[in-house]
């Protein structure tokens, strides 16, 4: 196998999960919290996955600049969510993000 179509295979990786954890992420922010408030007051928790759901929707038509959003998002993360303080976050939440950002803007192929 050659290296554009490694390439080309790990950017699809990526974006799928990206895309699976972008609404996974959404649907658990509107829906948590929401047999108390309603689901509608509940939006206001589901905004910054609301943006990255459109960091991977520009990373599916721009890659690289869909990919940089997203380690930029990554970061957004550690600081919105203190996952200094909160390891689990940090792993399971920020260091995800920027890792598939990374692979999208430095998969691709031509």
């Amino acid at each position: 196998m050659d290296k554009q179509k490694i390439c080309m295979y790990l950017a699809y990786f990526a974006k799928s999960l990206l895309l699976v954890l972008a609404v996974g992420w959404l649907i658990f922010a509107l829906l948590s919290g929401a047999e108390n408030s309603g689901l509608f007051k509940n939006i206001p928790n589901a905004l910054p996955w609301i943006v990255l759901l459109i960091f991977v929707c520009i990373a599916f038509r721009w890659q690289i600049l869909g990919g940089i959003l997203i380690i930029f998002f990554g970061i957004f993360t550690i600081i919105f969510f203190s996952a200094i303080q909160f390891i689990w976050i940090l792993f399971l939440i920020s260091l995800p993000l920027m890792i598939l950002g990374a692979i999208l803007s430095l998969t691709v192929s031509k």
